[in-house]
C-alpha cells in the first residue's frame, strides 16, 4: 500500500512543476529547452502603428530576426494596448518563433516611482494569466527607459527592487528586463545596483538593457567602459536599443563587435515609423521590407547583422520546421517529425506545447 501511494505522489509531481519559460542562468539568457539564446532582433512600434505589427513581425521574421522588442502602452499616455490585442501579437510572435519582448512607453523619461511600482505594475497584472500561459516566447520589460534624470541611482535601484519583488508576488512567472537609467545610457547605476535588482528576485530571472545612443555610444572608450563594467557584474544584459546616429554619431559597429565576441544580444532600433529627426533610425521605408535604408542593411546584411549571426529560439537550422503540430513520426532520439507538402518536417514541440 505504502508502495502505491509512493508511485501515486512521485506521478503527481510533474503536474505540480511550472514548466520553464525563457530564463537567465548566471550571465546566459537560456530557452525553456536550456539552449542558449541571443537576441538579434528590432524594435516594433506598436502602439503607434497598431495595423501594421503582424506584417512587421512576419517580415522580420522571414529576414532571419529571432527577436522583437514591440512598444506597448497601458494608457497613461497612449491608447491602452487592451488584453485581446496583446494575445494577438503573442500569437505572431509565436508562429514566427520570435522571441518577443514587450515594453510600456508611456513613462519614457519619468522620475516618478510610482509610474513603475504602482501604473505600470496594474498593467503588467491586469495581463498575467496571458503573459505566464506564454512564458516561452515573452519577456517583460517593465517600462521603457523609466528615470530620464542621471545621478538619481539610488532611487531608480529602490525601484526596481521594489517593482521586481511585486511583480513575482503577484505570481507574474516570466523573464523580467529592466532599462538602466538615464534614458537607458547611463552606466554608474546600473553597474552598481544590477546585482541588488536581480537578488530581489526569487527568480534570479532578470535581464539589464542598455539603449545605446550619443551618450553611451559616441566615443568607443565610453561604449566599452560600459559595456565591460555591466559585464563583469556577470549579470545577463542586451543592447535593447541603438541607432547609427541621434544628436551625434554612435559606434554601432563597435556595439556590433562587441556583442559578436562576447555573446551579448541586441536589438536594433527601428523597423519604420520614426519621425523628425528620429526617421535617420529607419531600417526600411514605410514598413516596406525591399526597401532598405542605409541603417537597415547595416543591421540585416552587415558583417555582424542579423542574417549573419542571428539564430532563432527551439529551432535547429539543420531542420524545416512544420507549420503544424500534427506529429506522424518519433526520432530515435525522441524528436517529433510531422509531413507536410509532400516532405518530413520537424514539430516545434515548445509551440506545439509537446515538450
Amino acid at each position: 500500500m505504502m508502495n502505491l501511494l509512493f508511485i501515486f505522489i512521485i506521478s503527481l509531481i510533474p503536474s505540480l512543476i511550472t514548466p520553464q519559460g525563457i530564463h537567465v542562468s548566471g550571465s546566459k539568457l537560456l530557452d525553456a529547452n536550456g539552449k542558449e539564446f541571443i537576441f538579434r532582433g528590432v524594435n516594433l512600434p506598436h502602439a503607434w502603428f497598431t495595423d501594421k505589427t503582424q506584417k512587421s513581425i512576419e517580415d522580420i521574421s522571414s529576414l532571419k530576426a529571432n527577436s522583437a522588442r514591440i512598444v506597448l502602452a497601458c494608457g497613461a499616455q497612449w491608447k491602452k494596448t487592451e488584453y485581446s490585442e496583446l494575445e494577438q501579437i503573442i500569437g505572431w510572435c509565436e508562429k514566427e518563433s520570435l522571441i518577443c519582448v514587450f515594453e510600456l512607453h508611456d513613462f519614457t523619461g519619468s522620475n516618478n516611482p510610482s509610474d513603475i511600482t504602482s501604473t505600470a505594475l496594474n498593467y503588467w497584472n491586469e495581463m498575467k494569466s496571458l503573459l505566464n500561459q506564454h512564458k516561452k516566447y515573452i519577456i517583460i520589460n517593465i517600462a521603457n527607459e523609466w528615470m530620464g534624470s542621471w545621478n538619481q541611482g539610488t532611487t531608480w535601484g529602490d525601484t526596481y527592487v521594489t517593482a521586481v519583488k511585486s511583480m513575482r508576488d503577484m505570481g507574474i512567472e516570466n523573464a523580467i528586463m529592466v532599462d538602466a537609467s538615464g534614458y537607458g545610457q547611463e552606466t554608474g547605476p546600473i553597474i552598481e545596483h544590477a546585482k541588488r535588482i536581480l537578488e530581489a528576485d526569487p527568480d534570479k530571472n532578470v535581464i539589464f538593457s542598455y539603449h545605446v545612443y550619443e551618450a553611451l555610444g559616441g566615443n568607443e572608450d565610453t561604449l566599452f567602459a560600459g559595456f565591460d563594467g555591466l559585464k563583469n557584474t556577470g549579470v545577463c544584459w542586451i543592447a535593447g536599443e541603438f541607432g547609427w546616429y541621434h544628436n551625434g554619431y554612435v559606434q554601432y559597429k563597435s556595439l556590433m563587435d562587441y556583442c559578436q565576441k562576447n555573446g551579448i544580444g541586441w536589438i536594433a532600433w527601428s523597423w519604420s515609423g520614426n519621425g523628425g529627426s528620429d526617421s535617420v533610425l529607419d531600417l526600411v521605408y514605410e514598413f516596406n521590407k525591399d526597401s532598405f535604408t542605409d541603417w537597415g542593411r547595416e543591421i540585416f546584411n552587415g558583417e555582424n547583422g542579423i542574417i549573419n549571426t542571428s539564430k532563432k529560439a527551439y529551432q535547429d537550422d539543420d531542420y524545416d520546421y512544420c507549420e503544424g503540430c500534427e506529429v506522424t513520426a518519433i526520432g530515435e532520439d525522441g524528436s517529433k517529425w510531422g509531413w507536410e507538402n509532400g516532405k518530413s518536417c520537424r514539430i516545434d514541440t515548445v509551440k506545439c506545447n509537446l515538450i
